[in-house]
């Protein structure tokens, strides 16, 4: 191959998007807290949310941390849940930290009961770019099972049973 058509292969290869959000989940069985951290990129987040608040051009470092905040919480809020003993839980937001290229959001759910399997809805993104993959891990008594989950599933299982 040419050296002149290997660079610009290359260079379509580095422009072409690549959509991923990774959520982590804990669940501690001392205190009962599942806790909850998504990380998005900030350059697919900002789309995503201009096109859930259905307004153009929305800058994550220009708004103002309440505001910001109180956007990621309803997005989120409608988008990531979880089912737990055929319950789905009330999370409860905690708050946001931007990072260079991404955003960390956290989230919680206190005094959950033991449980086998737990059911992940998790659409973040789905609906601005089709190619999204939203991976979940999760951590439950030192055992880690992970999940993907994209536009054409959007629900997924993940169980501990003995």
């Amino acid at each position: 191959m040419p050296i002149f058509l290997w660079i610009v292969l290359t260079k379509l290869y580095l422009f072409h998007p690549f959509h991923v959000s990774i959520c982590d989940v804990t669940y501690d069985s001392n205190d009962k807290h599942l806790k909850i951290s998504v990380r998005l990129f900030a350059d697919d987040l900002e789309m995503g949310l201009s096109d859930y608040a259905e307004t153009p051009d929305i800058d994550l470092l220009g708004l103002d941390s309440a505001k910001l905040n109180a956007l990621l919480q309803r997005y989120l809020l409608e988008n990531l849940s979880f089912t737990s003993n055929k319950k789905v839980l009330s999370l409860h937001f905690l708050g946001s930290q931007k990072e260079e290229d991404g955003i960390w959001c956290f989230l919680e759910y206190e005094n959950l009961s033991p449980f086998d399997e737990i059911v992940v809805f998790n659409s973040l993104l789905v609906s601005t770019f089709e190619d999204q993959e939203n991976l979940v891990h999760f951590r439950k008594n030192k055992i880690v099972k992970s999940l993907r989950l994209n536009h054409k599933n959007k629900t997924g299982n993940v169980n501990w049973y003995p």
